[in-house]
């Protein structure tokens, strides 16, 4: 475990690593959607779907926002889920801090803080960019948008919950790795008997199912609990007042757009669930 800077001075600290990654997704998402804006077909994938063309103001179909927004989503799912899975999994990081609510409360993990920083810094940036894509501007995404860069901000900025990162910032996000697959097979419809197709359908569909509902679905009110029992600990015996003065209330923040968020993961995990039985049922 690192020695930690100097609590009350991590956005100014962490600026340059907030603009070097939005600054990145930025350049991959601009660099693709002007190098296709006027093909229909891109990098070898079929045209998009004749539902996402419906607004199209030529005889040719250009979706690059689309597609540019999964590759530069992807890229970001890619780092956070890898991060997470190997720190959680792999290096198991809950045995190199203290197994108390402080030290998952308070412990500096300067892998975790960037984890907690790419969030944020995508969140923000999925935001904006989402509100010139039509498809992606619904009140729900942008919402949650909202939701988990506040929550990341208020950890990184204020050196609380760093471990928690892992598990809500990394692993949270390895079935979005599938589901960017998934989304790009919705928007550029492959053939039927295609090799995209089938690993789409038969490995990304069902390991974007396990794995949102294993983590997202159950995992996640697993960690929310020992989250919430870690936070009402520290407050109660003053270690929240004493180590981080005049912050208290950001665990409040925390705790409360915890709740929202796992409500979206219910809602999520009964769409899926909804399609897993139509599946079985051979319903269409």
């Amino acid at each position: 475990m690192a020695n930690p800077p100097p609590v009350g001075s991590e956005w100014k600290r962490l600026t340059p690593q907030f603009l070097g990654i939005f600054s990145i997704l930025t350049a991959v998402y601009g660099s693709i959607y002007y190098a296709f804006q006027d093909s229909e077909t891109i990098l070898g994938f079929p045209r998009p779907g004749d539902e996402f063309c419906a607004d199209a103001k030529s005889a040719i179909c250009s979706r690059s926002d689309l597609f540019a927004f999964q590759i530069a989503s992807g890229l970001s799912f890619l780092v956070m889920g890898g991060f997470g899975f190997y720190y959680w999994h792999v290096k198991g990081i809950q045995n190199t801090i203290p197994a108390t609510p402080a030290g998952r409360c308070f412990s500096y993990i300067p892998e975790a803080e960037f984890v907690a920083v790419v969030c944020f810094t995508f969140q923000v940036w999925d935001f904006f960019i989402s509100l010139g894509i039509p498809e992606h501007r619904t009140p729900i995404m942008l919402m949650h948008h909202i939701l988990a860069s506040a929550v990341s901000f208020a950890g990184m900025h204020c050196q609380y919950l760093l471990w928690y990162s892992f598990f809500f910032f990394g692993l949270s996000e390895v079935s979005s790795i599938f589901l960017v697959f998934m989304d790009l097979a919705k928007f550029f419809p492959p053939e039927s008997g295609s090799s995209f197709g089938s690993f789409v359908e038969g490995y990304c569909g069902p390991i974007f199912a396990a794995t949102f509902l294993f983590y997202r679905g159950f995992m996640w009110w697993r960690i929310t609990y020992l989250k919430f029992k870690d936070c009402f600990e520290i407050m109660r015996s003053g270690q929240a007042e004493k180590l981080r003065p005049g912050k208290t209330w950001v665990l409040y923040v925390l705790m409360a757009f915890n709740i929202p968020m796992g409500m979206l993961q219910i809602y999520w995990s009964s769409l899926i669930l909804t399609e897993i039985k139509k599946l079985i049922m051979g319903e269409e």
